[in-house]
């Protein structure tokens, strides 16, 4: 039986020179008869014209980082892998880096421009927005950037903050708190307009004591220190709604506010106001001829107040609870 094995040891070996030589040869046959390509130069070619050509050859672009180059403009190739010359096969990717342009640049001019517009020269830049501060000017309109840090024109690096300073326009004028307390609603109403001051709210508290749509508390307080377009709170004289199983509870819902306009011969811009739940409504604010008439249903599920303005001046108001 030994003499057997040298004979099978020999089939053996014979057996895989010839399946190695004929896998070699197979092998050998598809590779030369595989498309190849010869790689070209991409360093300095734009991203999109790259990819282009690199689809038209049959390769596939692979990015495989970004960096920041004095030489190569934003956007275009640093660097490629397989470099150019090399001979590959159709299907293969070609890795590249992609320049993201200078490290540094002289800072944008943001004076003059409101956030918005800087905001997109920032990120055109490559630049994050810093702080934010605002200050009253009195030459500068409303939103608009009056300085910057680091200043225009400054040698920078990208990925920095600039820091803005933007104007809140002019500086509100500053008012004494007139005293309201013991002036009819409407009265008061002329009175804290008149330095461009809010009605916010109009609440409702009887005393029988006192006539009705008289001014009984306010806030802020007579004499406080108050700014232009301050909102003001009042107290007024007048009856409340009953408890809900009163019977009178709920006997002026949805009641009807009605203005006629006087006769004359011209129009008059008439502005009506509804000030209810704490807020303003402008329910109607146009033109009227002479003689005509405005019909408003007034809520009546919460204290409301109507104002008429003729040529705004007020010229009308009333609380409906």
């Amino acid at each position: 039986m030994n003499r057997f094995i040298p004979k099978f040891i020999v089939l053996m070996v014979a057996f895989f020179i010839i399946a190695g030589t004929s896998a070699y040869f197979t092998i050998t046959y598809f590779i030369q008869n595989e498309e190849t390509v010869v790689v070209p130069n991409l360093v300095g070619d734009d991203i999109l014209s790259v990819l282009e050509l690199l689809t038209n050859l049959g390769l596939n672009a692979k990015v495989k980082d970004s960096e920041y180059s004095h030489d190569i403009p934003k956007n275009n190739i640093i660097d490629q892998d397989p470099k150019p010359g090399e001979v590959i096969k159709k299907g293969r990717d070609v890795r590249i880096t992609i320049s993201k342009g200078t490290k540094t640049l002289a800072m944008p001019n943001l004076k003059a421009l409101n956030l918005q517009q800087a905001q997109l020269i920032l990120d055109k830049n490559g630049l994050f927005k810093g702080s934010i501060s605002y200050v009253f000017h009195n030459q500068v309109k409303k939103n608009i950037i009056i300085s910057q840090y680091p200043l225009p024109g400054a040698e920078i690096e990208r990925e920095i903050s600039p820091n803005l300073l933007i104007s809140m326009g002019l500086r509100p004028q500053e008012f004494v708190m007139p005293d309201l307390v013991g002036l009819f609603l409407d009265e008061a109403v002329l009175a804290a307009e008149k330095i461009n001051l809010v009605i916010d709210s109009v609440k409702p508290v009887y005393l029988e004591d006192k006539p009705d749509n008289i001014v009984l508390n306010q806030e802020p307080l007579a004499g406080y220190h108050v700014l232009e377009n301050n909102l003001i709170n009042l107290s007024v004289n007048r009856k409340t709604p009953r408890d809900p199983a009163g019977a009178n509870f709920g006997a002026k819902r949805n009641a009807l506010f009605r203005y006629r306009l006087p006769p004359g011969f011209l129009k008059q811009q008439i502005r009506v106001e509804l000030r209810t739940f704490d807020t303003t409504f402008i329910l109607y604010d146009a033109l009227m001829k002479p003689e005509r008439e405005i019909w408003v249903a007034v809520p009546g599920f919460s204290v409301s107040v109507i104002f008429v303005y003729k040529n705004n001046e007020l010229v009308k108001s009333e609380i409906f609870d």
